[in-house]
């Protein structure tokens, strides 16, 4: 069986769940940006880029070690070492949080409520002890399990957030069911206002545990210390490349918040949120790559199947990149309600190709893991993180949200640059980068071009970014498309 078209198999049947899951949470975009305020929008952004980074904390790196050694050791004990260790970091992570609320609201500034980090505290206890019965899923190929809880749990926080967002405010103002404004008179509180995204994001998470209940059973409160040690050792520089790899996706919320306030930020980030796009499909391959590279880091033909697999991720997303760049003004007008929303939407093409490289350097770091030299992953992560926090502070009060974008392009050129060249001699891969180039400069070419040719009508423009992005797909077709039919490396199942 062709294993290019196995993992392409893989990347939809376990990242269906995660791609249908952030569509999902991408219609709250229209929902916040339509009744919350800018500034109000900037004080979720940061404190839920403060979540990505403490949940890399919680987890420290057990997923990835739990699959690496699930393979090389007993499953059960690898299971009982990762989700008993998890657990114990988590609970007592979350009571200091607890305990520090008031303080911790206080440092992050004018806003934030020491309820709010109490939810945050819980949220995070939640997201956390089911990482790893999550991966458990992952390893034993139930996916249909998998994309059920996480489909599941999106649904009901969109559904939620519908709620105490658009209709309960509405109930109250008499917009519709005004004979039901008494009953919600009793309850809601409009001044709570973001808290109430904080509040029903800990109400469905809450669902995770019930729907994981029978892998909760089978997991025994136990570390073996002389199977936990090596998977201690192999997870911390996980770890660390994740901290670092959080601060590089997150790490702009901090210093834009610090130098522009939290309105700028509030509009940037609604940008980031429309270049996530392009994330889906990188997040999915990233669920079904790790343990389908781990599986195949033996195969005599795994440089060559890598170095495939490289080149048609890069052709199918520099497809991904021009289309949302191009049709830019037609997503903006759908998922971003407010018109003070849209002022960042020019920097889209830039974060684009910023998601790219940070896709390529996903493929290109499989030679650290696959050789237990995951610390090569934290230098890297360092690296781009040092480029973040310098290029951040000395580009944005000169060019502004451009100076941002840039910033992580920068970012993740240098992890990329750095990854590939130690790559080569650790573990070569015969990449063949030249047809990409190609490909890219193209698809820059096209987008600039699209956006030359304006038409005053806007149905009539949207109709003509549509003509050039079908164009654009045919093209890449007919010259990718069809090879990946007779070029991919096969081996026996």
């Amino acid at each position: 069986m062709s294993q290019i078209k196995k993992l392409a198999g893989q990347t939809a049947y376990y990242g269906i769940s995660s791609i249908l899951g952030r569509v999902l949470n991408f219609l709250l975009l229209p929902i916040w940006t339509a009744r919350l305020e800018d500034e109000e929008y900037g004080s979720v952004t940061l404190l839920y880029a403060y979540v990505a980074i403490m949940l890399i904390i919680y987890t420290f790196g057990m997923e990835t070690a739990f699959f690496r050694f699930s393979r090389k050791e007993n499953e059960q004990d690898s299971y009982n070492n990762a989700g008993t260790a998890v657990l114990t970091v988590s609970l007592f992570i979350s009571a200091l949080l607890f305990i520090s609320a008031p303080g911790i609201a206080s440092i992050l500034g004018e806003g934030v409520q020491p309820l709010y980090v109490k939810y945050m505290a819980s949220i995070l206890l939640i997201d956390a002890a089911v990482a790893i019965p999550f991966a458990k899923l992952r390893l034993q190929e139930k996916a249909l399990k998998f994309a059920f809880v996480k489909i599941s749990v999106i649904t009901i926080t969109i559904l939620l957030n519908l709620l105490f967002i658009i209709v309960l405010p509405d109930i109250l103002e008499g917009k519709y069911l005004s004979s039901l404004s008494g009953f919600v008179e009793g309850f809601y509180k409009k001044d709570f206002g973001v808290g109430y995204i904080f509040m029903v994001n800990l109400m469905a998470n809450a669902l995770y545990l019930p729907f994981l209940w029978p892998e909760f059973k089978r997991l025994k409160l136990k570390i073996h210390w002389a199977t936990f040690k090596p998977m201690l050792l192999y997870a911390l520089p996980i770890f660390l490349m994740g901290l670092g790899g959080i601060f590089n996706e997150q790490g702009y919320t901090m210093i834009m918040d610090a130098l522009l306030g939290k309105g700028n930020l509030g509009v940037f980030s609604s940008a980031v949120k429309l270049s996530v796009i392009m994330m889906l499909g990188i997040q999915a391959f990233r669920y079904a790559a790790e343990p389908f590279f781990f599986s195949h880091s033996e195969n005599k033909e795994a440089p060559a199947l890598f170095s495939k697999i490289m080149h048609y991720f890069v052709v199918f997303n520099i497809f991904v990149m021009a289309a949302v760049a191009i049709n830019m003004d037609l997503i903006g007008d759908l998922f971003l309600r407010q018109a003070e929303y849209k002022g960042a939407l020019y920097v889209i093409p830039v974060l684009l190709l910023a998601k790219l490289l940070y896709g390529v350097y996903v493929n290109l770091s499989v030679w650290f893991k696959i050789k237990d030299k995951t610390i090569f992953g934290t230098y890297y992560a360092l690296i781009g993180a040092v480029v973040t926090l310098v290029g951040n502070i000395l580009l944005i009060p000169v060019l502004g949200f451009y100076g941002c974008a840039i910033t992580s392009l920068l970012c993740y050129t240098a992890m990329s640059t750095l990854c590939y060249f130690k790559g080569r001699k650790v573990f070569p891969v015969p990449y063949n980068f030249r047809p990409l180039f190609l490909y890219l400069a193209l698809g820059l070419a096209i987008i600039y071009l699209a956006d030359l040719l304006d038409i005053s009508n806007q149905w009539l423009s949207y109709g003509k970014d549509l003509l050039v992005t079908a164009i654009f797909a045919v093209f890449m077709y007919l010259r990718e498309g069809k090879s990946l039919k007779y070029k991919t490396v096969s081996t026996k199942d």
